[in-house]
């Protein structure tokens, strides 16, 4: 399987300005990402069988599906251990768990890790960002399931909404984003007829593509 570009580029358009702003200030992420200049990163994303590369260059982060650099380390992971890796202030803890393989020249992968974990992502934020141009039944089946579950048992429950992501669906992590999640699960029960619209958009556009 092979992400479509505009789930690559929906990461980038997410992680650059983040990465820009918080250069520009100087500090620990300014040396970080100096130290990362021209790194390439082997992502391997289980079970999906998904290969890309991430390039570190003088103007940002940048996803390809190929290329003939040969990367300096590789890390294989599911989608939900990189989410935590990205968003989780123990993210080193879970990069060197059983959950996650790597390889190379794994000090890169730390300096990496670091870098993300400094911009402040959020995994709801990121999560849409990477599964929106994703136009999967599972994806909508998945979605559908989340409002419902919100519009069975409304405000109230907002805090078995947290523990069913977090627990049933393993896609978030804990604790350190529950105030951000509190919002977007506001925001998702409020709009649910947006999200659908986006969902049948992202479809229109692939059976455009490959009506071309």
């Amino acid at each position: 399987m092979q992400l479509p570009l505009s789930a690559l580029t929906a990461l980038e358009t997410l992680v650059n300005p983040l990465l820009r702003k918080a250069v520009a200030q100087g500090g620990a992420t300014a040396i970080t990402w100096q130290k990362l200049q021209d790194t390439c990163v082997e992502i391997r994303v289980q079970p999906w069988g998904a290969r890309l590369l991430l390039h570190v260059t003088a103007d940002g982060l940048y996803f390809y599906r190929q290329g003939e650099d040969t990367p300096d380390a590789w890390m294989e992971a599911t989608p939900q251990a990189y989410i935590k890796m990205a968003t989780r202030p123990d993210a080193a803890s879970v990069m060197f768990s059983p959950e996650v393989k790597v390889g190379g020249d794994t000090h890169k992968l730390e300096l990496l890790q670091q870098l993300l974990s400094g911009l402040g992502l959020d995994a709801v934020e990121l999560i849409s960002r990477v599964t929106g141009p994703l136009p999967l039944a599972g994806l909508q089946a998945g979605f559908s399931q989340l409002t419902g579950f919100m519009q069975r048992f409304g405000g109230s429950a907002m805090q078995d909404a947290r523990e069913y992501l977090d627990e049933e669906s393993g896609l978030l992590p804990g604790q350190n984003s529950l105030h951000l999640l509190e919002d977007a699960l506001e925001e998702l029960r409020l709009d649910v007829d947006r999200l659908e619209a986006r969902i049948r958009l992202q479809e229109q556009m692939v059976k455009k593509a490959g009506e071309d």
